[in-house]
C-alpha cells in the first residue's frame, strides 16, 4: 500500500479514536476542554470564618489570666467548672490582688443558678432578698462580673484604663469588639462594657449554669428513684420539724422554670464559726455581710449585720468549702453544725477562761441577730436533727449534682 493511503487511513482511525473517546466523557471539542480547563483552575470559594458571638467571647474571657494584674487569675480559677464553678477542689479562700498573693475575704460561691436571683431588695415584711455575691451587691450578671475584675483581692485592675489596656492587647481583641458592634477606635468605658457584656451573656446562654441535670431532676421527671435512704433524707430536709433546710432551700418547683432552685435567695445570720485568714489576724475586724465591708449602703442598718444569702444547694457535694468564710471543709460537718450549734457549742466555738465564746464571728452587740428555731436547739432540748437523719440529708444533697446519668433499663 502507498504511503500516502496508510497515512490518511491513520489519521482517519485516530479521528474515530477520538470520537470513541469523547463518547465516554473525554473532551472532542474546545469549548468542552475550556470547560474542563476552568473547573480544574478555578478556585472554590471558602465559607467566610463565623463571626464569634458575644457569649463566645466570653467565654474566652472567663478563661483569661491575662486580664488581671498579676497576669495569674481568671475567672475560671476561682469558678472552676469541675466543682460546680466555685471553689478549686482543696482550696480555703481564694488567692487574687497585683501579686496573686492576697487572700480574699469570703470563699467562691457558686456562679450556676442565678438567673432567678433578683435585684437585691426587701419584701412586704421588709426581709431582705435577691442580688448577687454574699452580701447581694450586685444586681445583675454584669455588675458581678465587674466586681472582681476591679477587686483588690481580686484581679486587682486599679481602673478602666487599666483593664482597657490589657482587653486590647488580647489576640482575640478584634472579636471583641466586633461581637458588641465597637469601632476600632473604641473607648475605654465601651470596652470594659463589652467585656463584662460578654461575661454575663456567656452564663446566660450556656447549658452548664443551669443545667437541671441532677438525679433529683430525673427522679422528678420520673426517669429514675432515690434510694431509701435518699428519700428519708429528702423527708427530713423538709420536714419544718427537723431539718427545716426547705425554709431558704426550697424544694418545690420556682414559677415560670419548673424545677426547685434550692434557694429562696434570702439571708440569715448563722453564728458561723469564726475562720482563721489574713483579714480576721486582726480581733478588732468582722465581716457583717449586708453591713459591709464589701457594701457600705446598709452600714447603718445594725438588725442585718452578719446576714449573707442563702446559696443554691445545687451541686452543694462539690462546692466545698462551705459558708461564706469557708468555714467547714465538709457537708457532714454543715449538717452536725445546723444541729448541734446551741446543743454543744464547745465542739463549733473557742473557749476562754472555761467560757465558750457563742457566735465568735460578730461582735457581741450584734449576737441576738443570729437565727434562731428549727433546726437549732437550746440547752437542754432534744436535737431537732438526729445523727440518722444527719447521714440521710447528706444522702439527698448528693443527689443534686448535674450531670448525673439514668442507669440503664430504669424507668
Amino acid at each position: 500500500m502507498p504511503i500516502r493511503l496508510r497515512l490518511v487511513g491513520l489519521a482517519t482511525s485516530m479521528l474515530a479514536a477520538l470520537a470513541g473517546l469523547s463518547g465516554c466523557g473525554g473532551a472532542s471539542t474546545a469549548s468542552d476542554a475550556n470547560a474542563g480547563a476552568e473547573t480544574v483552575s478555578a478556585p472554590r470559594a471558602s465559607a467566610p470564618a463565623p463571626v464569634p458571638t458575644l457569649a463566645d467571647i466570653g467565654n474566652r474571657l472567663f478563661n483569661e489570666a491575662s486580664v488581671s494584674a498579676s497576669g495569674k487569675l481568671a475567672c475560671a480559677a476561682c469558678h472552676v467548672e469541675s466543682r460546680g464553678h466555685a471553689d478549686a477542689e482543696g482550696s480555703f479562700l481564694p488567692l487574687g490582688g497585683v501579686e496573686g498573693r492576697h487572700q480574699g475575704l469570703r470563699s467562691t460561691p457558686s456562679v450556676r443558678y442565678l438567673d432567678q436571683a433578683g435585684s437585691f431588695g426587701f419584701d412586704a415584711q421588709g426581709r431582705a432578698r435577691g442580688g448577687l455575691f454574699w452580701d447581694g451587691r450586685a444586681d445583675t450578671r454584669q455588675q458581678q462580673a465587674r466586681g472582681p475584675l476591679f477587686n483588690g483581692d481580686e484581679m486587682a485592675n486599679v481602673d478602666v484604663a487599666a483593664l482597657a489596656t490589657r482587653l486590647r492587647a488580647l489576640p482575640y481583641a478584634g472579636d471583641l469588639r466586633a461581637a458588641a458592634g465597637l469601632p476600632a477606635a473604641a473607648t475605654d468605658d465601651q470596652l470594659v462594657d463589652a467585656a463584662v457584656n460578654a461575661l454575663a451573656r456567656f452564663q446566660a446562654d450556656d447549658v452548664r449554669f443551669h443545667a437541671f441535670t441532677s438525679k433529683f431532676d430525673a427522679v422528678q421527671d420520673g426517669r429514675t428513684t432515690f434510694t431509701d435512704q435518699e428519700q428519708r433524707g429528702l423527708a427530713a430536709f423538709n420536714d419544718p420539724q427537723r431539718g427545716n433546710c426547705a425554709s431558704c432551700h426550697d424544694s418545690r418547683p420556682a414559677p415560670g422554670i419548673g424545677r426547685a432552685l434550692f434557694t429562696n435567695f434570702s439571708y440569715h445570720a448563722l453564728g458561723v464559726p469564726r475562720n482563721r485568714s489574713q483579714a480576721t489576724a486582726d480581733p478588732a475586724f468582722f465581716d457583717l455581710g449586708l453591713c459591709g465591708p464589701q457594701r457600705n449602703d446598709l452600714a447603718g442598718r445594725n438588725d442585718l449585720c452578719g446576714m449573707f444569702r442563702t446559696p443554691s444547694l445545687r451541686n452543694v457535694a462539690l462546692t466545698a468549702p462551705y459558708f461564706h468564710n469557708a468555714s467547714f471543709a465538709t457537708l457532714e460537718d454543715v449538717v452536725a453544725f445546723y444541729a448541734t450549734r446551741d446543743l454543744d457549742p464547745g465542739r463549733w466555738y473557742p473557749t476562754v477562761n472555761g467560757q465558750v465564746q457563742l457566735y465568735d464571728d460578730l461582735p457581741a452587740g450584734l449576737r441576738t441577730n443570729v437565727q434562731r428555731g428549727a433546726p437549732f436547739r437550746r440547752a437542754g432540748q432534744a436535737a431537732a436533727i438526729s445523727p440518722q437523719d444527719a447521714a440521710d440529708i447528706v444522702a439527698f444533697l448528693r443527689t443534686l449534682t448535674d450531670g448525673f446519668n439514668t442507669p440503664a433499663g430504669a424507668q
